[in-house]
Order: structure tokens, then sequence, then C-alpha cells
């Protein structure tokens, strides 16, 4: 009986032990799994960002060619405008002030015509390409908003599983441990518990002097 008795008190150790190991590993799994989605969210924030990116490219490309246009149209209207003075200063025979208006000629920025057209038609590019980056980039952002939403709600649903297959174990665990526990006690177990507990009761009633504490 006694060899009995202690079989059954090993085999309530094992079952805790084979719980536990067994909730380890699926804690393991449970990692793992996650740490995949948390990379495929990842990738897919810098996909987000390359495509916020993108759209700042466009921003960038039509301001630069938005400068280059101003900058063009400007110095060709300056050279138009001090082209006529000279014409008008040769005319009135003026050779001094023809002299210098020459000299602020030479120091403009050599544009031409063609120049300034061409500079307008690259601006006019760049808007388009700025509103096709746009487009596209609102396209990607949200298709990419909604699957790193997914990977998100993926990840808490995993989690909620575990939770629920861990706790759905551990009370099939306990069960089977406090089945255990009941087989492997004894009745003698159970007298010599109460005999400790009456016997703390006892002490506590007593002062140090010796004598009872009434109720």
């Amino acid at each position: 009986l006694c060899f009995n008795h202690e079989a059954q008190r090993r085999r309530c150790g094992q079952s805790a032990r084979r719980y536990l190991k067994k909730r380890d590993f699926q804690a393991n799994i449970l990692i793992s799994r996650i740490l995949k989605l948390l990379k495929d969210y990842e990738r897919r924030l810098e996909g987000i960002e390359s495509f916020v990116y993108m759209h700042c490219v466009g921003i960038q490309v039509e301001k630069h060619c938005s400068k280059a246009r101003a900058k063009a149209l400007s110095a060709w209207d300056k050279r138009t405008e001090i082209s006529t003075a000279i014409n008008v200063a040769t005319k009135k025979k003026i050779p001094k002030l023809v002299s210098e208006l020459k000299i602020k000629l030479d120091n403009l920025p050599q544009v031409s015509h063609t120049n300034v057209i061409r500079a307008k038609e690259s601006h006019l590019t760049s808007k388009t390409l700025k509103s096709e980056l746009h487009k596209l980039a609102n396209r990607r952002f949200g298709r990419a908003q909604e699957v790193s939403t997914e990977r998100v709600i993926a990840i808490m649903s995993l989690w909620a599983k575990h939770e629920e297959s861990v706790a759905i174990e551990e009370v099939k665990a306990l069960g089977e441990a406090i089945q255990e526990v009941e087989l492997s006690v004894q009745s003698a177990d159970l007298n010599l518990a109460f005999d400790k507990f009456t016997k703390v009761q006892c002490d506590e009633d007593v002062r140090p002097d010796g004598s009872r504490i009434s109720p």
C-alpha cells in the first residue's frame, strides 16, 4: 500500500511537469509565429514610408522645375528689356548709355527664348509626374495600410487563441492534478494534517504565562 501511495504521488508531479512542458512548447511556437508576423509588418511599414517618400519626390521635382522656369523667364524678360533699351539708345545715338546697357546685358545669365520654352515644358511635365506619383502613392499607401492593419489583427487573434488554448489546457491539467491529489491523499494524511491544525490552534489560545485565552 505504501508503494502504491508513493507511486500515486509521483504521478501527480509528473502530470504537472507534463503540462508545464507542453505550455512552454506552445509559448515557443507562439513567439515564432508572432516574430514572423512582426517581420512582415515591419516590411509593410517600410513600404508605407517609401510611398510617402515617392509623393515627396514628386513635390520636390515640381518645385525645382517651377523655380527653374521662373528663373529662366525672369532672366529672359530682363535681357529683352535691356536689349530693347539698347536699340532705343542706339537710335537716339547715346553711345555711353549703350555701353552701360551692354555691360548689364553681359552680366545677365545667357538665356534664350528656346531655354524659356524648355523650362516651361519641363515644369508642365513635372506637374504631370507629381500628379501621377501622388495617385500611385495613394493607391499603394491605402493597400499597404489595409494589409498592415490585417497583420496587427492577425497578431492579436493569434495571441488570443493561444491564451484561450492555454486556459483550456490549464483547466484540464488542474483537473487531472486535483484528481491525482485526491487519489494520493490517504486518511492518515488527513488525520495528520488535522492534528497539526488542532495543535496550532491550541497553541494560539495559550498565553505566555500558561493561562488560556477566554473566547
